[in-house]
């Protein structure tokens, strides 16, 4: 008989795991940063420029909420990664992908310059959590599904002689009694 117990988890994993959550923990404060300014723009924004002002606002609120959202949703996921759920590791692999489009757009219509280092360092990290998520001790860890089987009777517990096998067929004589005394009872004792 075996249970599922959970699985030894690769450092690979977990590198990937931590820098998975840091880029989601950053684009949570990120996204509260934004729906405040969100809730500025469109206060000011309807006050100082009208319905334009207000609509400017509400394009920025909108994109912050989206972004809130998307966080949560990234540290859920990036969870489920750490625990060995492979769909959670294609999809954080996805999204790294969809980022490093992301950086790297913006080179084709303004070209690389002082302000492409952010890119670059940004480009790298999500290269190294993805390729973590793949190597050979991780791709086990997510076959397995974060869980490995282990038997009761492991190998590596000692064993006991074989106990005798349990029995339901009762004596045939009942054992005698031996007479009883109570100590307190001065009366010789009755055969």
């Amino acid at each position: 008989m075996s249970t599922a117990v959970p699985a030894k988890r690769p450092g690979a994993v977990t590198a990937a795991y931590v820098i998975w959550l840091i880029g989601a923990i950053v684009s949570l404060i990120v996204a509260i940063f934004g729906l405040f300014v969100g809730f500025v723009a469109l206060g000011a924004g309807a006050a100082v420029g009208g319905v334009a002002g207000a609509a400017v606002g509400s394009v920025v609120l909108i994109f912050a909420i989206f972004v809130f959202i998307i966080a949560i949703i990234e540290l859920v996921i990036v969870n489920r990664m750490r625990d060995g759920r492979n769909w959670a590791r294609v999809t954080l692999t996805i999204l790294g992908i969809l980022s490093l489009i992301g950086a790297i757009a913006p080179w084709f219509s303004a070209g690389y310059n002082s302000t492409s280092s952010g890119s670059i360092v940004q480009i790298v990290v999500i290269i190294v959590a993805i390729v973590l998520m793949y190597v050979p001790a991780a791709n086990a860890y997510f076959a397995s599904g974060g869980v490995a089987a282990r038997s009761y009777a492991s190998p590596a517990a000692p064993s006991a002689a074989p106990a005798a096998p349990p029995t339901t067929a009762m004596p045939m004589t009942p054992p005698a009694e031996a007479p009883s005394q109570n100590p307190d009872d001065r009366r010789p004792p009755t055969a």
